[in-house]
This record gives structure tokens, sequence and C-alpha cells, in this order.
């Protein structure tokens, strides 16, 4: 039961706590639990006299009135998106309890606002009582903590309890579950599947990847039926799809192969709905396209980008090409960066010579088999390069860089091998750049650079980047070619601000059909989502906790020296507890007192008779003995 006003606070809270700036943010609001007499005493008082009254019986410890009081509840708002990409509560419980409190721990531990606190699984005592921060119940109960500091709560209405139902029989099959599921999360990262936003449809997709399956866009995409590109036919499709009702096509790479691209194009050309979702030119980032892929796609005509920019919007731009050209982050792994002068000193370039920077792309790569453009071959472009030593102006040279990933060294006669040298410094050292139309040159355009390609490119645009098929071309446009630095800016902006969605990837280097090198990506944890069709997702990634322990939320766990009270175990052992490989990082930052202290001198025996006094199921979930263990494993703290 809230207080009048309730509502109206919760919402000014979800901005308070930033839920729209990060979805996995939540409240949580504590409960005051009424007796039998006082439920029909709440109705009878004074609507805005409620709350000030209930709470001053609960601080006076009136029993007669409040039968309990709890902060960690199952009263909470979550952002929706969030709610639906982690599965919700999981369907594997049944009856009374727990389903709720599991699908919190995970947005707890997902959360990472408090260092996790020693043996994080453990059941331990009850919200009320827990003085030790140890088990779930000490992290958890502190975002009810955080509301009802602010005053706000709910009260719950006295009715009857029916202990033997069978509903409530399934109290302690669920506790079992819970551990187990809160085990799996925590070492495996095991949860529900993502549950579909309501009225999304239903979506084929042709590839089972981290790309299009994935858990924070999966909402977005309703029903998912995957069925392999080898079991459709493109002459039928368009058939197969208006018959089982699906809603739209997801593809990764549309190009892959010639059926996924017979497929591709028989539902772009009945402009059937569809979704192309690949890895963008800037790092950590992916496209979701409703309109086509790389080159071929309408989105990155100038009427959806070409207009002016607020001043916040360019501010934003500029920092972000500020950030994005200083740091080491990158496509593909890279040489370590050197100083420009550095870089002209190994390779011998004197400060007067103008640099053009050849980078090389792989010549099984999608936008090279499809996307050359009326240059026709890569030989070609190699070609081109192999002239260019010999025909450019005299105070230029001409440095190449292979593909990281590229086993076949290409030897272009004349021009200076530049290998060894990370990207982002070559696109810094260079006067131009110059590929088919390579990723980088975005990077180029962004450090305001003459950017030439060859082929065709998603960033061809007049003004931006420069097309060249002949070195008469190449050596004009270098005499000549001014680049837009405004078009620039907005293109970068649309890019960065409005297209791209952005997420930390997992990868690891695969060996190709062709004997090759290729980065797969295992995994993608989204950060911002942009999907067509439905409202921006922010997510932030967190690599340490939010809040200190000398925040007086955690007041209530420290002793009388002020230290935290971490429970009958050792303090190495607190510390670590299951907080993984951030554990340490998070503790000192979080700056856990007693934590570094020396261990107790007290004899070994003396240590474990006090365990066994203070926590008998701890001792014998810590036993050697296997029975013992089993024993305590079946067992629950009270």
């Amino acid at each position: 039961m809230p207080y009048p006003g309730f509502y109206s606070e919760v919402i000014r809270e979800c901005d308070v706590s930033g839920l729209s700036e990060s979805c996995d943010n939540f409240l949580m609001f504590g409960v005051i639990y009424l007796t039998e007499q006082a439920t029909e005493q709440f109705f009878e008082t004074e609507p805005e006299s409620r709350r000030q009254k209930f709470i001053h019986h609960l601080l006076h410890d009136d029993k007669s009135v409040v039968e309990k009081f709890s902060t960690g509840t199952s009263v909470t708002v979550w952002c929706r998106h969030y709610y639906l990409a982690s599965g919700g509560n999981d369907e594997d419980f049944n009856g009374w309890g727990y389903e709720d409190l599991e699908f919190a721990c995970r947005a707890i531990r997902r959360r990472k606002k408090f260092a996790l606190p020693a043996e994080f699984a453990l059941d331990y005592r009850n919200f009320q009582s827990i003085t030790e921060y140890k088990g779930w119940k000490s992290i958890y109960r502190l975002f009810g903590d955080m509301t009802f500091q602010k005053g706000m709560v709910m009260f719950h209405a006295w009715h009857p309890v029916h202990e033997a139902s069978n509903y409530m029989a399934a109290k302690a099959k669920n506790r079992k579950l819970f551990e187990r599921k809160i085990a799996a999360f925590r070492d495996h990262g095991v949860e529900p599947d993502s549950l579909s936003l309501f009225n999304s449809g239903k979506s084929l997709v042709l590839r089972d990847n981290p790309w299009v399956t994935n858990r924070w866009a999966r909402p977005f995409l309703g029903e998912i039926v995957h069925i392999d590109e080898d079991h459709l036919d493109p002459e039928n499709i368009l058939g197969f799809l208006a018959e089982y009702e699906f809603d739209r096509v997801v593809f990764h790479n549309p190009y892959a192969n010639e059926r996924i691209q017979a497929l591709y194009s028989c539902v772009k050309r009945a402009n059937f709905p569809f979704i192309v979702v690949e890895r963008g030119a800037l790092p950590d980032s992916v496209f979701f396209d409703e309109n086509g892929f790389n080159a071929d796609s309408e989105s990155y005509h100038e009427k959806r980008w070409n207009r002016p920019l607020t001043h916040e919007r360019r501010v934003a731009t500029l920092e972000y090409i500020k950030n994005t050209l200083s740091n080491d982050e990158s496509l593909e792994a890279q040489p370590d960066r050197l100083g420009l002068g550095a870089i002209r000193k190994r390779l011998r370039i004197s400060t007067g010579k103008k640099i053009l920077v050849a980078f090389l792309q792989r010549p099984t790569d999608t936008v090279i088999k499809n996307f050359m453009g009326p240059l026709g071959t890569y030989d070609e472009f190699l070609r081109l390069l192999a002239r260019l030593p010999y025909t450019m102006p005299p105070d230029w040279v001409l440095l190449v860089k292979q593909h990281p990933l590229e086993a076949e060294k290409i030897a272009i006669p004349g021009a200076i091998d530049a290998d060894d040298f990370n990207t982002k410094d070559l696109v810094e050292l260079s006067n131009a750049t110059i590929f088919v139309n390579s990723g980088v040159g975005l990077l180029g355009i962004m450090a305001g650079k003459t950017v030439l390609h060859c082929g065709d490119a998603f960033y061809g645009h007049e003004g931006v980047a420069k097309r060249v098929i002949t070195h008469e071309e190449v050596n004009a446009a270098l005499m000549s070619f001014v680049p837009d630095r405004e078009k620039a800016l907005r293109f970068v902006s649309y890019l960065v601000n409005e297209f791209y969605s952005f997420g930390r990837f997992s990868t690891r280097k695969v060996r190709w059909h062709d004997g090759s090198w290729m980065t797969a990506t295992t995994a993608i944890d989204f950060y911002t989502l942009r999907v067509p069709g439905h409202a921006e997702v922010r997510r932030q990634l967190r690599d340490s906790v939010e809040v200190a322990s000398s925040s007086i939320l955690f007041d209530r766990y420290r002793t009388n020296s002020g230290d935290l009270n971490l429970g009958t175990t050792t303090a190495n052992k607190a510390v670590v507890g299951d907080n993984k490989a951030s554990a340490s990082k998070a503790i000192s930052q979080t700056k856990l007192p007693g934590v570094a202290s020396g261990a107790s001198k007290a004899p070994l025996w003396k240590k474990r008779l006090k365990k066994l006094k203070n926590n008998p199921v701890m001792y014998l979930r810590d036993s050697k003995i296997g029975l013992f263990r089993a024993i305590g494993n079946r067992m629950s703290v009270q």
C-alpha cells in the first residue's frame, strides 16, 4: 500500500538514480508489514499522515502495529529493456519464493554498485537482523536502504498465510534451486533467455551468433526463428516469409556466400523488412541497418546526416574524435604506438617529405569481393599502388601497411614497408591515405586527412573523401583535394551519435578455411544500443564499484573500531569472496577497512573451534571431509 505521492516520488527517483542513463540501474523500496489491527488503522488514518505515523511506530518498535520490516524486498523498479534482456524471473521456479530474489541477485552482480560481500552465495541471517557484510542479503538490502533513507517506503496489509499449502511447501525446494542458479550465473554467466518486447513480431535469422541473437538486442526482434540458409530457397523465400508470418529477416553478413546473397537480394528488392547487423568501422561499433549493408545502404546518404550540428553535438563529436585518435583501441591487434618523429627517423623520411599511406585489405573480405566498383579487381588496386612511387610528385613518398590478419605479404616496389607501425600513428603521420574502401578511411576523415578510396565506400561523399582510379587521379587529388571539415564532422557525428551502436567485444583468433587468420567475435556486451524503430538504450559498463564502503549505508556493518564486520571468515577470504578477477581491484577502490591487516596469530585449532561455534554451517561447508561438506550444503543459515 503506497502513501499519497509515492509514485510521483518514484518517478523523480528514477531520474535521480539514472535509470534512463544506464538501463541496469534499478530501485528497491523497503516494506513495513502491518499487523491485522494496524492495517485497519492505516485506512482510518488521514492519507497525508499515514507515512509519518506508521514510520513513527516502526522507529518505536511498536510490535502491536509493525509485524516486521525489511528494506531487502521485491518492490523494485526496472528499466523494461533490462528486465527483458536479462530474461526476467526464471520460470524454473514453481510455487512460493526466490524467483524474484534470484533475478535481483543477478542484477546486483552485474550492476557493480557496491563491492560484493564475502561468500555472496550464502543465505545468511535475514534482512532485518544481518549486521555482517557477508552473504547476498547484506548487499541486497543496501538497495532498499538507499530509498528508505529518503523516506520512501511501502506498507503491507496483513493477510493470513497458509504455511501448510502446496504453494508454500515449495519454499525449501526453491531455496536450493536459488543457490544453484546464483552459482551458475557467478561461475558461467548462465541466465534465462531474453524475453520479447510486446508487439515486436517475429524474426527469421540465418545465423545464430553474438551479432544477430545478442541478449541485449533480442527483445527488439520478438520471436526468433533460426533457419540455416541452406534450407531456404531464394525463389520461394517471399512466399515462405508470408506463409509463416515473419515480420523481418535478420542478416549478419548478407554477402557471406552466394545463397545468403541471393536471399538478401530477393528480400531487399521486394522491400520486405530486414535488418543487417555487422561490425562498424569505429572501435566497439556495430550497426543495425534496415536499409542495406555498407556501401549498398541508403543509411549513409547525405540527406540523413548533412545538417547543421548543435553546439552540444559538435562538442561531443570533437571529444569523441580526440579520444578515438589518441587511445590505443583498434579493430585488429596493432603494434605499440610511437611518436611521429620516431617513426620518421626509423623509416628515414625527412621532415620535408609528404607521406601517402596505403592500407592494404584482405582479398577475401566482403567489401573487396563485392564493392570494388569501377576499379574492377583487387589486383588492379595493387597495380595502381605499384605505379605511384614512380609517378608521384618528388616531395611525396608512399608507405604501405599490410592488413594485420593477412598471412601473405605483398611487396610494392619503391614503397616503404610500414608493417611494424600502428595504424593510428600512420594515419596521424600521413598527409593522405589510400585504400579500396577500408574502414581506416574513417580514421583519416576524423583526423582531417586527404582520404582517397578506389572502390565503393560508405564514406565516399563529395568533400569528405575522394574516389580515384588511376595514378593521374591520385596525383591530382594529392595536389588539389581539400577535405570539407564541416561535412566530415557532420558525417562522423551521425555515425557516433545516431547510427552506430557500441559494445565491448570478446574475440579470439581462428583459422579461416583458406588457412588465413580471422578475428571471431564470441560476445558483444552493448553499452549503447540503437535498433531501428526503437528508443536508444544505454548501459554503463563498469570496471569498478560505484559506492565506497565509507558510505553511511555501510554503518550497520561497522565494528566499534570503524572497520567493516566481515563475519567469521579470514580477512583475505572475505576480500576475494567470489568477485572473480575484479575483486581485489574493486575492494581496494572501496577501501574496506581492516582487509589488509595481518592475520590473527591464534593457533589454527582455536580458529577452527571459534568458527565451529560461531558459524557451524560454514564450518561444515568449508571442511576437507566430503561428508561434512555435503551436510553443510544441505543446511541453511538463519
